[in-house]
């Protein structure tokens, strides 16, 4: 997105947080009265928040028409059209449910780190993953809120190995701490993308396969399996060429992003 295209998408985010918010309460509630009493603002809250709508996103499964040509695109969440989902995708239900929790998880982290602020993501490196998405930002630090539940809502619906409540919350911590001036602010981003003739240039960060090489292995392996993509092939130890005939430079550079930054800290 040029930077105009980036204010107005982030000027749309910011006007659907509340009514996304309420559409959740409603979808909860009329599912269990029950389960609206869990969204109590808290951080703990995250969890069972999280188990109970990942639950839900392995029910409704994947929408095999091509994203593109969906006819409940237009109701989709205005993040969810501009970053250009994968197929087979989550269908609108889902993105509703994730749509929602993003602005859970707004409420919650804002109420814990009250510095943070919306702002179009921002960096002096053009290949930065998060460039010019919503993201709410504070202390030079940069979370784009979907990201990870879009991520593990299409690791449910695939019956893959998708975030676990505690997986979630011990990111929301992560997410407040890094907000409130507390967390190290990482100079170069996890990986680069870079489109080529029928294929995808990808670079990883420097110490990823110095110090994480077993990490690295499995990137390459689950990315194999992805539906959509072709061939991985490692020519070096921080580079690989990508196949994807069906996938976007964007979203590639995102998918990446968002599994190694899941699993690094799972490995800490």
């Amino acid at each position: 997105m040029l930077p105009a295209q980036a204010a107005e998408a982030l000027e749309d985010f910011i006007c659907e947080r509340g009514p996304s918010l309420e559409q959740l309460r409603a979808t909860m509630g009329a599912h269990d009265p029950e389960l609206e009493a869990l969204l109590t603002g808290t951080v703990a809250s995250v969890d069972p928040v999280w188990v109970w709508l990942s639950a839900q996103a392995h029910e409704h499964g994947l929408d095999p028409q091509p994203s593109d040509k969906d006819p409940t695109r237009t109701g989709w969440p205005s993040w969810a059209r501009h970053v250009m989902l994968v197929d087979p995708h989550p269908p609108t239900r889902t993105l509703a449910l994730v749509d929602g929790f993003t602005s859970y998880l707004a409420e919650v982290i804002s109420t814990a780190a009250p510095d943070a602020h919306w702002d179009s993501g921002r960096h002096r490196i053009e290949n930065y993953p998060l460039l010019n998405y919503p993201v709410l930002t504070a202390d030079s630090h940069q979370v784009f809120l979907p990201g990870l539940p879009l991520h593990s809502a299409y690791l449910s619906a695939d019956d893959r190995d998708p975030m676990s409540g505690t997986e979630m919350l011990a990111h929301t911590r992560r997410t407040i701490t890094a907000l409130q001036g507390q967390g190290q602010v990482a100079e170069e981003p996890l990986v680069t993308v870079v489109a080529d003739v029928d294929c995808f240039d990808v670079g990883l960060r420097a110490d990823l396969a110095a110090d994480h090489a077993d990490l690295v292995q499995r990137l390459v392996t689950e990315l194999t399996g992805r539906a959509g993509i072709a061939s991985v092939y490692r020519y070096g130890p921080e580079a690989l060429v990508i196949d994807a005939p069906s996938w976007n430079e964007a979203w590639l550079k995102l998918w990446l992003t968002l599994w190694l930054d899941r699993h690094l800290h799972t490995e800490l």
